[in-house]
């Protein structure tokens, strides 16, 4: 067949076909070298954004409080940091890894620190923030009680809201500690910070604080450094009963106790005693 220009029609629609075709698989190849080039870089800023996923699903910003609870965290990540430092004024941080607070003076202007069910050890430091009136160091490994003490009063000179439950520097019935060594501890820390209007449980008393400016002082307990007298090697058993009987029969010698018997009727004793009792 031919066309109006005597060309051969089937030719020219054959040609057309194949045309169409090369064009249509070429824009095929384009679109899935960019559908592949848009995959490739979507999942990189997955990569990137994958170390800040865990804190963000546990970080929570609500009216100038800053929660992040059980996120694990080991520090203070400098993103958290930079971005909610200065515009954040409670810090809630428990249920993590902390063992220190490096990082703390990125929030200046802090009222309130919340810091439970962490791993915090003794000596613990913490920067000048001069609005902080309430600290929560719950359940952590605070051992130094002193330390801790000299280190908030320098700090926050406002505080006037802690508790320290669960520490070893705390002691409690959990830890094989009663009534009156709480009651000691208690008016220790309140000597050392007499502004506390609450400490651990419990309001402060003025009785307490009267007593506390008192005797507060003496309330420190030192373990006694004792110094055996008899060396033990290693996996030596040793009776502590005949160590304690040998000592005591030394300190008879030494103060003179003998087994004589004194007989004689000068004694005052002896208008009480018979004759045949002698």
């Amino acid at each position: 067949m031919t066309d109006l220009f005597g060309g051969d029609l089937e030719s020219t629609e054959s040609d057309l076909d194949s045309e169409n075709e090369k064009n249509n698989r070429k824009n095929l190849e384009t679109s899935e070298s960019e559908s592949e080039s848009e995959s490739g870089s979507s999942s990189g800023s997955e990569e990137d954004s994958s170390s800040d996923s865990s804190e963000e699903k546990h970080l929570q910003f609500v009216d100038s409080k800053l929660s992040i609870l059980g996120a694990d965290l080991e520090s203070i990540p400098q993103n958290i940091r930079k971005e909610y430092g200065t515009k954040t004024l409670k810090l809630d941080l428990s249920h993590n890894s902390l063992k220190n607070l490096d990082g703390l003076e990125s929030f200046p202007n802090l009222t309130s620190l919340v810091v439970d069910n962490n791993m915090l050890e003794s000596p613990l430091k913490f920067p000048k923030l001069g609005n902080l009136n309430t600290l929560w160091v719950n359940k952590n490994q605070l051992k130094d009680l002193e330390q801790f003490l000299v280190s908030i009063k320098k700090s926050f000179p406002k505080l006037q809201y802690l508790s320290m439950f669960g520490n070893p520097c705390c002691p409690n019935f959990f830890i094989g500690k009663d009534h009156e060594d709480y009651k000691r501890y208690r008016l220790y820390v309140l000597y050392k910070l007499p502004k506390l209007k609450f400490l651990d449980s419990s309001p402060v008393q003025m009785k307490e604080k009267k007593e506390a400016k008192r005797v507060g002082k003496f309330m420190t307990v030192k373990k006694p450094k004792i110094k055996p007298n008899v060396i033990v090697e290693d996996n030596q058993e040793v009776d502590v009963n005949k160590i304690i009987q040998k000592n005591s029969k030394k300190q008879s010698a030494k103060f003179g106790f003998t087994k004589s018997r004194y007989v004689g009727k000068r004694s005052e004793g002896n208008r009480f005693i018979k004759d045949n009792q002698l």
